[in-house]
């Protein structure tokens, strides 16, 4: 694939893995990811909401999209990990739509008499 190849617009530098071994060391992650190109940052969550969960940042877009082909569905310490390129505006618009899906809720409560 040559540089000047047109990407899809989802795709960037950033990586979001799912259905990791909560017991995966960064540097596993390193070893995995680093097969594709030098790896900036490499961020996995801690949090009861986030375990299982991980950033892989790239120095380069063609070695994300490498990556993310190569190790969506990869079977590593025996789960199928889950690459998605990081897309934070979806991120913001998911929270935005959750915002106002709530308050519509409270106006429907308020209008029905429901507490």
């Amino acid at each position: 694939m040559s540089r000047g190849s047109k990407l899809g617009p989802e795709v960037n530098r950033a990586l979001f893995v799912k259905n990791l071994n909560y017991n995966v060391t960064p540097e596993e992650l390193f070893d995995l990811f680093g097969k594709y190109g030098p790896i900036r940052q490499v961020r996995q969550g801690i949090a009861n909401n986030t375990k299982g969960t991980a950033f892989v940042v790239y120095e380069d877009v063609l070695d994300a999209k490498t990556a993310c082909d190569k190790l969506n569905g990869y079977n590593f310490q025996n789960r199928y990990l889950v690459v998605l390129y990081h897309q934070p505006d979806k991120m913001n618009r998911t929270k935005e739509d959750l915002d106002a899906r709530k308050e519509n809720l409270e106006r429907l409560k308020q209008q029905h008499g429901i507490d």
